[in-house]
């Protein structure tokens, strides 16, 4: 993922040709996890509330219910207010914003202005259909595209949020950077990511490659602090989540493993195998294993 060099030096077309190169897999790699594969997921919960699928307004009660799509529902984000101090008026990015949940949540409960930018064109389309029919339009503006490149303004932002996404990308420092030149001179940061615990064996490794599908390996929060500081930041607080991650792994794969039919009716056999599926790998990686936990930091530009 070379393509922020573009905006520094143009070194060269090849290196160029690499950036897109290495962002196609990306985007592919992506969109082999199951939630990528199956957007329609959100208005199939929206329907058993008795929402059409592609017309009328949606209650934003109803929608922070059902498009939260991490871990612990709104609570990683109700931190990132906290911890930062966003509040009204304030210009938030969300980087890797997906259908929009996290934002739509944070401009309803601050009355902020967030950007959110997502990569995927699938769930680009479906958040600013979800953010305009829950009336969220002048508060939330999505932008499609990718962090490196987006054309988002130099020190636009006062504080920036990114909940479970930069694990899935290899080239921490180059993004970090990127987040680092986007926020005003004493912005902050507030990242919710996955994290290597400890050293892994084969067996472990071999699931870690099938949770991030790719051969990358995970960054622990030592070697993440690390990365943050060298691209210019100041961490000013980082904590791992290792026991509600073990936990709530293991919980939604019991509810998975144990309401087949249900689920099945609901989303279908293919999506239900999917789920299933992902929620395994991460139990095991989180619960059974101990090689992967959640984790948050906060950082600040001076």
């Amino acid at each position: 993922m070379l393509s922020i060099f573009q905006g520094y030096s143009m070194e060269t077309t090849q290196t160029q040709s690499n950036g897109v190169r290495d962002q196609t897999e990306r985007i592919a790699n992506i969109k082999q996890r199951i939630r990528y594969r199956h957007t329609n997921k959100i208005y199939i919960d929206l329907r058993q509330r008795g929402y059409n699928d592609d017309q009328g307004k949606i209650d934003i009660a109803d929608l922070i219910q059902l498009d939260q799509w991490h871990y612990n529902g709104t609570e990683p984000i109700q931190m990132a207010i906290d911890k930062i101090g966003i509040g009204e008026g304030d210009k938030v990015l969300d980087v890797g914003s997906g259908i929009g949940g996290p934002a739509r949540f944070l401009a309803h409960a601050t009355k902020c202005d967030v950007t959110a930018c997502e990569l995927l064109p699938e769930n680009h389309d479906i958040g600013v259909d979800l953010t305009n029919r829950s009336g969220m339009g002048n508060n939330v503006t999505h932008v499609c595209g990718d962090i490196l490149t987006a054309d988002l303004g130099e020190e636009s932002f006062d504080s920036i949020m990114s909940i479970q996404v930069f694990f899935h990308v290899s080239n921490k420092a180059a993004v970090y950077k990127r987040c680092f030149d986007l926020l005003k001179p004493g912005g902050a940061i507030y990242i919710e990511d996955f994290y290597r615990m400890k050293d892994i064996n084969r067996e472990e490794r071999e699931v870690l490659t099938e949770f991030l599908n790719s051969t990358d390996d995970m960054v622990t929060m030592t070697e993440n602090k690390c990365l943050l500081e060298d691209a210019g930041f100041t961490v000013v607080e980082m904590k791992d989540f290792s026991t509600s991650y073990r936990q709530y792994t293991y919980n939604r794969w019991a509810d998975w493993m144990n309401n087949p039919d249900k689920y099945v009716q609901l989303y279908g056999q293919d999506n239900y195998n999917g789920w299933l599926g992902q929620a395994s790998t991460t139990k095991q990686l989180c619960h059974d294993f101990g090689v992967m936990a959640g984790g948050y930091f906060v950082a600040r530009k001076a």
